[in-house]
């Protein structure tokens, strides 16, 4: 059998994810064969901080420039210091009163040097959390930022029988050998409209349910709403899966063929 570091390889190597997400090399690069075991949190090999760990990778292009000012998009991989998973935001936003260099041109390659140094402070201290905390942070920045839609897409945590919360570790004893690697989504866009919360594991995590009635006024005066999504990959037996489909219904949990016999 596989160990548990090569299952989350090999379940990363499944993964058909989309520029929500980390990119795959990026947090693969950080994942290695520790002796200190997996993270208790994240039930994979990577401490944040530690050696090793991949350090952050930010990107901003300029989407557009017009009368009511310069889109930008911002897209930033880190590891989380509190799951201790490689995540990624992606913040689309405007900015008003730029002067900004013609398109194409050599200065255009350098956009980021072109924004306030207010705006970069803001957006790397907003964007360490969930995405509506983040988007919350941002509307007492600068007037002239105005956010439009964060996503934070994450990859992990890894359950399995030396990680797992504790409601529901006896699935994974029963399973030595099953690994169940999650990728949970939240978006918040600058909308109105409903927020789905379609993350059953949403409460074992405290997302989504603190501060509910103040945050749903919220919502309705700005406006804006927040989706939150979960599915999982599990390398596992039928047992496992169907033991993890009646405690959470609404997860959409992928099983993967790891080729074992």
């Amino acid at each position: 059998m596989i160990s548990l570091f090569e299952c989350a390889l090999l379940l990363l190597d499944r993964i058909r994810t989309d520029e929500r997400f980390p990119d795959i090399e990026w947090a693969r690069s950080g994942l290695d064969d520790d002796p200190t075991g997996p993270h208790p949190v994240s039930g994979l090999p990577l401490y944040f901080g530690a050696r090793k760990c991949p350090q952050p990778v930010t990107r901003v292009r300029w989407l557009h420039a017009g009368a009511d000012g310069a889109r930008f998009e911002w897209i930033r991989d880190r590891v989380d210091p509190v799951f201790h998973v490689p995540n990624r935001h992606v913040c689309r936003f405007l900015v008003t009163g730029l002067s900004l260099p013609a398109p194409f041109s050599p200065e255009a390659a350098e956009v980021v040097t072109h924004l306030p140094a207010g705006i970069v402070e803001t957006l790397d201290n907003a964007l360490l959390q969930d995405s509506e905390l983040g988007f919350l942070q941002c509307l007492e920045a600068d007037r002239s930022l105005t956010v439009e839609s964060i996503t934070r897409g994450m990859i992990g945590p890894l359950w399995s029988a030396v990680c797992a919360p504790a409601q529901i570790v006896q699935i994974f004893h029963n399973d030595p050998g099953a690994a169940l690697l999650h990728l949970p989504l939240d978006c918040t866009l600058r909308e109105p409209g409903p927020s789905i919360a379609d993350d059953p594991l949403a409460p074992l995590y405290g997302t989504g349910t603190e501060l509910e009635p103040a945050v749903s006024r919220l919502r309705a005066r700005l406006p804006y709403r927040v989706l939150r999504r979960r599915r999982a990959f599990l390398r596992g037996a039928r047992c496992t899966l169907e033991a993890l489909k009646d405690l959470f219904p609404g997860l959409s949990v992928i099983p993967v063929d790891t080729g074992e016999s």
